[in-house]
């Protein structure tokens, strides 16, 4: 129980800040449509969804009340039910968007099995939220992380696709992962990670670097070896328990 009583104008932010995530999930589901009509793939649509939700994610630190962040997520979820279920143009071009591409079996645990859209993102992102309901520092970093790491390392990875040859580590779950897009998710986390120790603790984020540098190298060996998009839910979660067994 806090100490001191919440201001009810104060506590009202936290619905307005609700309201303003719902809007801005409604906005993302037009989005992702409107680039899927454009030719877009949807691995690159679901990679490019989590930076925009980096937004979100700086709000965290916000909240009033912490049980309000699940508003934001429940929105994403009635958005991915209502494209998984819905047969409106709309949302099944949306269900397409958010999906694991059919030829991809990696993720699949049955063959007539289709995960729901998203599924992997909204795992990733509870988990986190989870860590921050609990230990904000780190839930907060660890968010950050999946919302800007992971996608940069992606996009580097795809970079001159056919040329990077010689970078291509050939793990055998990943084959199109490179020695440069794990370097810059270990540099990018390790970064992360420290600021948001500095934006909770004050403690200069420059002397967190070796410290932070360990979950980093997990979140690089977890992405390495955890078939499909599974790797980042994955990597939420031993990355947190990393930094709290240090």
């Amino acid at each position: 129980m806090d100490k001191f009583p919440v201001p009810e104008h104060i506590a009202s932010s936290d619905l307005m800040l609700s309201a303003l995530v719902a809007m801005g999930v409604l906005q993302l589901t037009w989005f992702s449509v409107m680039t899927l009509r454009r030719g877009a793939p949807p691995l690159t649509i679901q990679h490019a969804i989590t930076p925009l939700l980096t937004i979100w994610v700086l709000m965290w630190p916000v909240y009033v009340d912490k049980n309000w962040l699940w508003s934001g997520l429940a929105a994403l979820i009635l958005s991915a039910l209502l494209a998984s279920l819905s047969n409106s143009p709309f949302w099944r071009q949306l269900r397409t968007a958010w999906s694991e591409p059919s030829g991809n079996a990696a993720l699949k645990i049955h063959p007539s099995l289709q995960l729901p859209p998203l599924t992997h993102q909204i795992a990733a992102l509870a988990i986190a939220g989870l860590w921050f309901t609990h230990i904000p520092e780190f839930g907060f970093g660890l968010a950050l992380c999946l919302c800007l790491a992971f996608p940069a390392a992606f996009w580097v990875d795809h970079l001159g696709t056919g040329q990077t040859t010689l970078l291509q580590l050939r793990f055998p779950a990943h084959p199109e992962q490179t020695l440069a897009g794990h370097l810059l998710l270990i540099v990018c986390c390790t970064a992360l990670l420290s600021w948001s120790l500095h934006v909770y603790h004050g403690t200069a984020w420059t002397s967190l670097l070796i410290a932070t540098l360990i979950p980093a190298i997990t979140a690089s060996a977890v992405r390495a070896l955890i078939p499909g998009q599974w790797n980042a839910p994955a990597a939420m979660l031993a990355m947190g328990f990393v930094m709290w067994l240090l």
